[in-house]
């Protein structure tokens, strides 16, 4: 078998519109997972973001992983252990949160374990989208710690204003920027992107791209999507990620990824 380890983006992909994993993916992810095959998560939020699934899944055995903040860290689900990170200093953010004053966007700051809204424009909604899985400190950016180490951080706020940002950043020369929704803009490591976590973690098992399976909708996956022997989008994903696929399959809410994966590996059970 080729394939060792599949990478599914969550939001908008693994999870239904109601932010839940349903059955049918479910069943057939334990199924292959039980075959041993890696299942790993693969998304923009922290760890902390991410156990309810985690636990649904029963992706806790010793050699289980997730790739969290876009890439910026491959940790071990059960300890939540680090074994490759990349980081933001708050003087590297500064620049940002300058901007964001004159262009009067909110930003939120993320650290391993906790998040930051900063308040200088106003709160956004991002709190609110981690369901209450991370605990959040409403700050000016001023008062950001200096000492600790940041490993993304975001704006969220209308669409329009998202694409406004991101042209005027679109050659800024030490942060990755990306969107992972219409109205969430993503700052992170100059270089740090889903493929990169997922290359990390494909050496830690001797393996490469060619072993690898990935399922996404946004820009955020297009790396994982274009690297992977087998890249997978969702119907509901944005053209661009379309046509960088291989295949592409029913949409979130139809359980798109159960419905390949039952096809692709039939032979497996």
């Amino acid at each position: 078998m080729t394939i060792k380890l599949i990478a599914f983006d969550l939001d908008n992909t693994l999870l239904n519109s109601k932010k839940e994993i349903s059955p049918r993916n479910e069943d057939i992810l334990k199924k292959l997972h039980e075959k041993g095959l890696k299942i790993v998560l693969t998304t923009g939020r922290p760890i902390k973001g991410i156990v309810p699934y985690i636990e649904q899944l029963d992706l806790k055995k010793e050699e289980d992983f997730s790739i969290n903040f876009n890439g910026g860290t491959v940790q071990h689900n059960a300890s939540h252990k680090i074994i490759s990170s990349r980081f933001l200093t708050k003087e590297q953010i500064k620049p940002i949160a300058e901007l964001a004053l004159k262009m009067k966007f909110p930003i939120d700051v993320v650290s391993i374990d906790k998040g930051f809204s900063v308040i200088d424009v106003e709160k956004s909604g991002y709190q609110k989208f981690i369901h209450g899985l991370m605990d959040f400190v409403d700050l000016p950016f001023a008062d950001l710690p200096e000492n600790l180490k940041y490993y993304k951080f975001v704006s969220q706020t209308d669409p329009d204003k998202v694409l406004k940002i991101q042209k005027y950043l679109s050659d800024y020369p030490s942060l990755t920027i990306v969107k992972s929704r219409p109205n969430l803009l993503e700052f992170l490591p100059k270089g740090v992107n889903k493929q990169s976590g997922l290359k990390e973690l494909l050496a830690h098992f001797g393996w490469d791209f060619n072993n690898l399976m990935a399922f996404g909708d946004q820009e955020n996956d297009l790396g994982m999507i274009k690297a992977a022997k087998v890249g997978v989008a969702v119907a509901n994903a944005i053209d661009e990620v379309k046509r960088e696929a291989d295949v592409i399959t029913k949409n979130n809410d139809e359980d798109g990824v159960g419905v390949f994966l039952e096809k692709y590996f039939e032979n497996v059970f």
